[in-house]
């Protein structure tokens, strides 16, 4: 299942080819993704645009931390 978060693919699309990762912003980074919700008005506020470049981006980083902890905790443990 993380292999697949290595791969880099770009989709051809009308003005470029659209990749299937981007970092996401510094800021959104730094602060974290802002949810739609409802405000105490009853007024709807629009969430950052997560896209799937985004999260495939976030993916690939979580597995390639989890393989590198992995690959500590073998040799930790004697390469079992």
């Amino acid at each position: 299942m993380d292999s697949w978060a290595e791969n880099d693919i770009s989709y051809p699309s009308l003005n470029a080819d659209t990749p299937n990762k981007a970092e996401p912003p510094a800021e959104m980074q730094a602060a974290g993704f802002a949810p739609t919700y409802m405000d105490k008005g009853g007024n709807l506020v629009i969430g950052d645009p997560l896209t799937a470049q985004h999260v495939n981006f976030i993916l690939c980083d979580l597995y390639r931390k989890y393989k590198d902890a992995l690959a500590r905790i073998a040799e930790l443990e004697g390469g079992k």
